[in-house]
């Protein structure tokens, strides 16, 4: 006669806790209240860094973060109260130090061009020896919530004005559009970005002299010539939408992930929801995709070559290739302005799925900045990273409307972000004639 067994099989083991980074305080007496929170806020502050560092925001865990530094749950809740918070005072506590040691760099010097050779040295430095605090300030904010966008564009502000105020001591007294010097910090946090996720941070201090001469293109007196930008808006369809009619499989499947994801957000796409409402089986989907996260960055590929058809059409529509470039801005602002997925996807969800879909959005930078560099004539060519700052500051200004709910003035920043594209390769002056030469020419 058979026996049933009466044990139970084995329990999988609960995940080791993490060696906290520092030691706990001894119980007794000892400091007062006050320094017994500073010093738990402080090994609190660490843990995120460190936890952000290997597992992203949205990876992070309270329970990894207590057993990091070494303080109870309690401790926590009564110094912060919730995660955002807690990376927020943390994000703080960062940004707060970096600003005071490159402001004491800034400020040692006393020529404007040497104080922002400082300035830039001093950023480089930090982020050379801090780099697992650069990623949580620079990477992972991004995917934080419309509070730590908010909490970046405050930061930003800070070094746009030091650049601003370099430029207005120059001996032209130059006065920086705010859009010039805000894209000016967005190319370099995109330097920066490029390195942190490489892990190339070493090489950021030999590079700051290159990034200052890039800056500095934009210091023109020409710069005055820009009018104020406009407050343009366009509706209906982008002009590069492909209609549905006749879409394979795939591409359906693509358009339907990206509408999910840009009405109801990248948590809510699964396998089933993208299946049915592309009219197929999830058997088919599984063939094509190997997870949502898959198709999910794909459909944002798919979206970012449309653009990118988009602006490359344009450029063709002139022969001469510095119009070009501006004729593919201007189009590209459009496009964006108007196609309100690409916008959800692009600039806000992407962050949902993290360092992943930083990566594949700085993937589709480099898209852009490969196509910057084919208009130009190669007597001209910038070098790649001023390039890559270019597009970067562009970009930083798009996703600063994008994500401050200003969208539809896209269309009215494409002098502006026409001036940062072409500054660095033919100078300020020329690169003005270039702009008002096209608003003389009838739109194609």
């Amino acid at each position: 006669m058979s026996t049933v067994p009466t044990t139970e099989p084995p329990r999988p083991e609960p995940p080791a806790r993490p060696e906290p980074l520092y030691v706990k305080l001894r119980p007794g007496p000892g400091p007062d209240h006050d320094a017994v929170a500073s010093n738990q806020r402080s090994r609190l502050i660490g843990a995120m860094i460190e936890e952000v560092a290997e597992h992203g925001y949205a990876g992070a865990t309270l329970a990894r973060l207590v057993a990091l530094a070494g303080v109870s749950k309690r401790a926590f809740h009564e110094l912060f109260g919730t995660k955002q918070a807690y990376f927020l005072a943390t994000y703080d506590a960062i940004v707060a130090n970096a600003v005071r040691r490159i402001g004491v760099a800034y400020r040692s010097e006393g020529d404007w061009q040497a104080r922002l050779r400082a300035g830039f040295a001093a950023y480089a430095a930090e982020v050379m020896e801090e780099p697992k605090a650069a990623r949580l300030v620079l990477v992972e904010v991004l995917g934080a919530g419309s509070a730590a966008l908010a909490r970046m564009r405050r930061t930003r502000l800070i070094f746009e004005e030091m650049v601003s105020a370099s430029f207005r001591e120059a001996p032209d007294g130059v006065t920086l559009p705010p859009l010039i010097a805000k894209g000016i910090v967005c190319g370099v946090e995109r330097i920066t970005r490029q390195r942190l996720l490489a892990g190339d941070v070493d090489e950021l201090p030999a590079l700051a002299d290159e990034l200052l001469a890039w800056a500095l293109s934009y210091c023109s007196p020409a710069v005055a010539g820009l009018a104020a930008a406009l407050p343009a808006q366009c509706d209906g369809l982008a002009p590069c939408c492909p209609g549905a009619r006749g879409e394979s499989d795939w591409a359906r499947i693509l358009r339907c992930a990206a509408e999910i994801a840009a009405t109801k957000g990248y948590a809510q796409l699964s396998p089933a929801r993208i299946a049915r409402d592309a009219g197929v089986t999830e058997a088919r989907f599984d063939e094509l995709f190997e997870s949502t996260e898959q198709c999910f960055l794909d459909a944002l590929d798919r979206l970012g070559l449309e653009a990118l058809v988009c602006a490359t059409r344009a450029s063709q529509g002139s022969e001469e290739p510095l119009a070009g470039v501006h004729g593919a801005i201007v189009a590209l602002m459009r496009h964006i302005a108007t196609s309100p997925v690409l916008v959800q996807v692009a600039f806000v969800e992407i962050f949902a799925v993290g360092p992943a879909g930083i990566e594949r959005r700085e993937r589709l930078l480099g898209q852009f900045t490969d196509q910057l560099m084919r208009r130009l004539p190669q007597s001209r060519a910038p070098s790649r990273l001023a390039a890559e700052a270019s597009v970067g500051a562009v970009w930083g200004i798009v996703h600063h409307h994008v994500t401050g709910g200003a969208t539809h003035l896209l269309p009215g920043l494409a002098d502006h972000a026409t001036y940062i594209a072409l500054a660095p390769v033919i100078g300020g002056e020329a690169t003005v004639q270039v702009i008002l030469a096209a608003r003389k020419s009838p739109d194609p």
